[in-house]
């Protein structure tokens, strides 16, 4: 976690030497959150090494792991994580402004990268309900800065992820994904049209 705070600072121009401290401890806090969900809840903990859930299982193993932080973190406002399946779109993830959470699963090869994804949107998240929102230097930051630095704090979270359920939860996280193969289309295709509509007001 020293390490990981210290590349956000050396790294990005929103984190500064001063920031060190409240790093380390936003680092030490998601590895909290996620190891006492992985540890205290085995649904979620076996859903993790399984790589052929349903989208809706999909959904609520990702809602859970976001829930566990942002709470941990201080941040009140629900975030939703929504799959879609867009062979179009390259991207892995998207956070919109209608604060959900898109997950492509087209593009997620294994539960590593899920979790690693979910953590990069959950750091724009985290940005969206900073209570110092109009003052906070990170919003002056620049687009790219704030990519870089949601990609760490990604790394981190997957990281987190796969040491809770290697040593706390069921085992290794599932190292392939059924990317909807035999899931039922209609709630993606929902959600794929929230995404869109959400990607004419910002994009990722």
């Amino acid at each position: 976690m020293i390490a990981s705070a210290i590349q956000q600072i050396v790294n990005t121009d929103r984190t500064e030497l001063k920031d060190f401290f409240s790093e380390v401890d936003k680092l030490h806090k998601t590895d909290e959150a996620v190891t006492a969900k992985i540890a205290n809840n085995p649904k979620l903990a076996k859903a993790l090494t399984d790589p052929n859930l349903t989208p809706t299982q999909k959904q609520q193993l990702a809602t859970e792991l976001v829930s566990s932080v942002m709470v941990e973190l201080g941040y009140t406002q629900a975030v939703d994580v929504k799959l879609v399946a867009d062979n179009q779109d390259n991207r892995k993830g998207h956070y919109g402004e209608d604060n959900n959470i898109y997950l492509n699963d087209t593009n997620l090869n294994n539960t590593k990268d899920l979790a690693t994804t979910l953590g990069h949107e959950t750091s724009h998240a985290i940005d969206n309900q900073d209570p110092s929102i109009d003052t906070n230097p990170q919003n002056n930051a620049s687009k790219a800065d704030n990519e870089i630095y949601a990609q760490n704090y990604g790394d981190n979270f997957g990281d987190y992820i796969e040491f809770a359920s290697e040593n706390y939860g069921d085992g290794s996280l599932a190292d392939s994904n059924n990317k909807n193969l035999g899931n039922t289309p209609a709630e993606i295709q929902r959600n794929q049209k929230l995404l869109i509509t959400t990607i004419r007001i910002m994009l990722d």
